[in-house]
């Protein structure tokens, strides 16, 4: 036997079979020949295979989500570590671009040691600056023993005279001296830094001056050096080498240069920290 319906659902289910049927189900359930309900085996697997491939589809996207948040996250990781080694590198190296070596005008300086050794030295220094008598006590000593003396390098200094105006007078000095006797400037160097007054003091006067190369700078012209250093004879000199600082960007003294790259501030009085450089660039040299 068929399955029967009762009118109302005879009617509601004609309705559905004649084209306004929905894809999940008819109005009323199908029954079968024992009156029982029953579904369509057909549209159940159907919708449960559209199931497991929505599942499927959503299971991927959250997987690409995922890899592209995690591809994000270690992208940021590895820019944020080559920032940090860059800032460390950076700080190592900071202050040590090259500037171009013929700026310094190496003939016309005052040198210690070997001209023509592999490696120099500039030292920018103002003969009232406290740091610069600290550099002359104290690092310029070990430099002298360990690489001037046996002339491995050459050590130069060019003046950056500018805490007052008696600093400009204690560079003509020193010009002075060098264009007497280059050797001679050296002993100045040494006098002038043991005999500093205070920094806020007028204390580097032509008579100051020539006493001080009286007493500790022997074998020039005492009278002539003290009138270069009252007519301001080397006044240019001095000027020219503030023209050297500037372009080399110096704006505090003492600073160095090894064979045309700053050093550091912070490491200009590292004696460990300038040795290695300074090794560093005579083994490179070689």
């Amino acid at each position: 036997m068929g399955t029967r319906w009762t009118p109302i659902e005879k009617a509601i289910n004609q309705r559905y079979d004649d084209g306004d049927e929905m894809r999940i189900g008819r109005a009323f359930p199908m029954k079968n020949r024992n009156g029982r309900v029953t579904m369509s085996k057909k549209k159940s697997h159907k919708n449960s295979k559209e199931r497991v491939l929505q599942k499927q589809a959503e299971e991927r996207s959250r997987r690409m989500k995922n890899l592209i948040v995690g591809t994000l996250i270690g992208l940021l990781f590895i820019v944020g570590i080559v920032a940090l080694v860059q800032s460390f590198s950076g700080d190592r190296n900071a202050g040590e671009q090259g500037v171009d070596e013929e700026i310094f005008d190496y003939d016309q300086q005052p040198v210690a040691g070997d001209p023509d050794a592999p490696v120099k030295i500039v030292e920018f220094g103002d003969f009232k600056c406290p740091s610069c008598k600290k550099f002359e006590e104290e690092i310029y000593p070990q430099l002298k023993k360990d690489f001037i003396d046996n002339e491995k390098i050459g050590f130069y200094f060019v003046n950056n005279q500018f805490l007052g105006p008696d600093s400009i007078t204690a560079g003509i000095a020193g010009e002075a001296v060098y264009e007497q006797d280059p050797d001679a400037f050296w002993k100045f160097y040494d006098s002038i830094y043991k005999n500093q007054g205070l920094e806020s003091e007028a204390w580097a006067t032509p008579d100051f001056l020539a006493d001080l190369a009286k007493k500790d700078v022997p074998g020039i012209d005492h009278k002539k050096l003290k009138k270069d250093i009252e007519n301001e004879t080397y006044s240019e000199e001095v000027q020219a080498d503030k023209g050297i600082a500037e372009k080399a960007g110096v704006t505090s003294v003492p600073t160095l240069f090894i064979n045309g790259k700053k050093v550091p501030g912070e490491k200009t009085f590292d004696y460990d920290y300038l040795k290695q450089r300074i090794e560093e660039e005579l083994n490179r040299k070689k």
